[in-house]
């Protein structure tokens, strides 16, 4: 148990024990795993226990002491806190934080990106047979762990995997899982959910579902395996019935389309109408730097306000009631890096509703003082910026 209180930067004093953090892993090590995530998942630890992964690293004991210098450089398996929960609660107690959005650490990430790339006989040679079910076992076995272990302490709101090869299996396994308390919903956005475009009017009623719940979905980097391989997010009656261009297609996804998953996930969700559809859907992502949204909002407001000039005929094609940004900053929250220049992007392009505090505890990206870093660069926008970045904002993704 920590002996004192962190020293939290004077600026952002006064919001101890108010702070969310929208970004942070377990790190269950891996000798851990058959443990915490039952048997199923031995064949994929022996795997990556002969590979030259990271994540292979064994640890006996979560006992590092709670320290200033501990909680921000010490990182990864010997953190305090990083798979004793308990122990986490207490972290989050020091350093003054409410709440805390938990993303998959070393096991969670690893089986997604084996769900990817089951196909791949490179990958893990020593599991064979039916690789793609057991990799959905797999997954399963990180959810439920969440599930069984999490629920119920609602200051560490776990991000469950959201990954299914249907529809009917996203809907029945959301609805599941919502019914057990689940309030985070992580989809990895390099590849269709579920097949489909985000936008197409099937998943509906999943979004729905999440609306409703007072739930949210998020994104995090860290399963990008296949990214532009298709075509699919394209295939959505918001984009039917534009014109072809001399080299691309004209239609708002093409146009909008930018370099990173997430980026264009969401560039899907907003132009496809998703939500002005779901006006109450919660959407969050973590870790994937910050610098994007801004210009993310410029640049598709750009095909919004002339969309009607590569439309073929006015009343083929869907278009937004509100401007893209706007939808930003109604339904989105972004974590940003410690490095970035969070108040240059709020002078250029505003968004003070948007930007959010991640620690990305306890791993390394997370940096070795974010508090200070962070709030040192938002003071010369005043209190009422502060607090947004560092409490209310992110309430958005972490409700009550």
């Amino acid at each position: 148990m920590a002996e004192t209180m962190y020293a939290l930067p004077e600026n952002i004093e006064a919001f101890r024990g108010e702070i969310m953090d929208t970004d942070a892993h377990e790190q269950i090590p891996i000798n851990r795993w058959e443990q915490y995530f039952g048997p199923v998942v031995k064949d994929i630890a022996d795997a990556i226990g002969r590979s030259t992964l990271r994540g292979a690293t064994p640890y006996e004991k979560d006992d590092t002491p709670i320290t200033p210098e501990s909680v921000w450089t010490i990182k990864k398996g010997d953190a305090p806190g990083c798979f004793d929960f308990k122990r986490r609660l207490e972290v989050m107690d020091y350093i003054g934080v409410r709440r805390q959005l938990m993303f998959p650490g070393s096991y969670g990430l690893l089986a997604v990106a084996f769900y990817y790339r089951a196909d791949d006989p490179t990958l893990f040679k020593s599991i064979t047979g039916d690789r793609r079910g057991y990799a959905r076992k797999t997954l399963d076995a990180y959810n439920n762990w969440c599930v069984d272990a999490l629920i119920g302490e609602d200051r560490l709101r776990p991000a469950i995997i959201t990954l299914q090869d249907t529809v009917e299996d996203l809907i029945a396994d959301t609805a599941r899982l919502l019914k057990k308390g689940i309030r985070a919903f992580w989809i990895p956005c390099a590849k269709p959910l579920a097949g489909l475009s985000p936008a197409h009017p099937d998943l509906d009623p999943f979004w729905a579902m999440i609306a409703e719940a007072n739930a949210a979905v998020v994104s995090h980097v860290g399963a990008d395996e296949g990214f532009l391989a298709t075509m699919k997010w394209r295939d959505a009656p918001a984009f039917d019935g534009w014109k072809g261009g001399e080299e691309f297609a004209l239609d708002p996804w093409t146009l909008s389309s930018v370099h990173r998953p997430i980026e264009n996930f969401l560039s899907v969700m907003i132009m496809g109408g998703v939500f002005d559809r779901h006006p109450t859907l919660r959407f969050g992502a973590c870790e994937s730097t910050g610098h994007w949204i801004g210009p993310l909002g410029q640049n598709l407001d750009i095909w919004h306000e002339h969309s009607r000039m590569f439309q073929q005929n006015a009343n083929s094609t869907y278009t937004l009631p509100m401007k893209p940004s706007d939808y930003i900053k109604r339904n989105v929250r972004i974590s940003v890096f410690p490095v970035e220049p969070v108040d240059a992007y709020i002078d250029q392009f505003g968004m003070t509703d948007v930007y959010c505090f991640g620690t990305d505890f306890p791993h390394p990206e997370g940096g070795r003082d974010p508090m200070g870093d962070l709030s040192k660069k938002l003071e010369r926008h005043g209190p009422e910026v502060l607090r947004k970045f560092f409490v209310e904002n992110a309430k958005w993704i972490m409700p009550d």
